[in-house]
């Protein structure tokens, strides 16, 4: 991107910007007004005033937003979601798109807020239960994909969680989101979820009793470089983009103690990346949740210090996280 060079230039940045803004929250709005389903086929805004309960000049504006940004069309007086999106609501993901904009948008608020009142620091403090459910919607939309296409390239790990005696450690679980949706996957899975916070921990036992999981959860509040377990588990999680790099050594020797031998951990960084907005929004992120921007090439290395083999540096993803994997000898 070129550098403003005037004030112009300046000026009409910050007017993208503050259109950009507008934007995504007009998009946010919409998806919380369930406009996409009403979407679903043509329709004119003034069913779409009376399905939404909204004003017909303030629907259309949303139903524009949508239509400025690539997921939706207008044709003469009526509107209609693009295919993309269409398939994503009748799948039934539009849950995880309301999450993401949400969790987000609250996110980049408090963000705010925060610089205003000068009280910046970094570390995941959010108490705001719609920010701590919105974000474990988002973390939990990957286990569908992870669940189907990652776990079988795992050698045994699949036959071990469906063993009856599988054990899987969620450290760093926020809401529980995660061990819900491996839980609820594998049946007879048990696991024991880190969650050092409170605010984050009190949902997580509301949600984890909702699911019906209470005989097979153990919620603690414990940091993961306490954790005293030992070839206890066979899968590990770890949010490893809330962990700070200087943790890091601590954390991954009491992953590998935790683990049975050929046992699995999967983690993820979002270092390295270039100077995109995505990239560069997505390791200002880490920052703000206690994490580090860490080059994914010096996680790998990290880990075959900490005695894990089978180090496996996966595609970067479109919220420019890298999933990695490795395993315990």
């Amino acid at each position: 991107m070129d550098v403003a060079t005037s004030a112009a230039e300046v000026r009409k940045t910050i007017a993208e910007l503050t259109g950009a803004a507008w934007i995504s929250s007009a998009v946010a709005a919409a998806v919380e007004v369930d406009l996409p389903r009403y979407l679903s086929e043509p329709s004119h805004p003034d069913r779409l005033a009376a399905l939404t309960g909204l004003s017909t000049p303030l629907v259309t504006r949303l139903a524009e937003a949508l239509v400025a940004v690539g997921l939706a069309r207008r044709h003469n007086d009526t509107f209609v979601v693009g295919p993309g999106l269409a398939e994503v609501w009748a799948g039934g993901a539009g849950e995880f798109i309301r999450a993401d904009l949400r969790s987000n948008l609250l996110q980049t608020a408090a963000f705010v807020e925060d610089a205003i009142a000068r009280r910046l620091t970094g570390g995941w403090a959010h108490t705001d239960e719609r920010v701590l459910q919105a974000q474990g919607t988002l973390s939990a939309s990957s286990i569908e994909t992870v669940d189907q296409l990652l776990l079988p390239m795992l050698d045994g790990l699949v036959a071990r969680l469906d063993s009856g005696d599988g054990a899987l450690l969620d450290a760093g679980t926020g809401v529980g989101a995660v061990t819900i949706a491996f839980c609820q996957r594998h049946p007879l899975l048990r696991a024991v979820s880190l969650e050092p916070q409170s605010a984050p921990l009190m949902l997580a036992r509301r949600n984890v009793e909702a699911a019906g999981l209470g005989d097979r959860v153990e919620l603690r509040q414990q940091l993961l470089e306490d954790l005293p377990d030992t070839c206890a588990f066979d899968l590990a999680w770890l949010a490893g983009d809330f962990l700070a790099h200087s943790i890091l050594p601590a954390a991954l020797d009491a992953v590998h103690r935790a683990l049975r031998p050929g046992g699995w951990l999967i983690t993820g960084c979002v270092g390295g990346g270039d100077d995109s907005p995505r990239a560069t929004a997505a390791r200002l992120r880490a920052v703000l949740w206690g994490g580090d921007t860490v080059e994914p090439e010096r996680i790998n290395a990290l880990l075959e210090q900490h005695g894990f083999e089978n180090v496996l540096l996966l595609q970067r993803r479109s919220s420019d996280l890298v999933p990695i994997v490795a395993r315990r000898p």
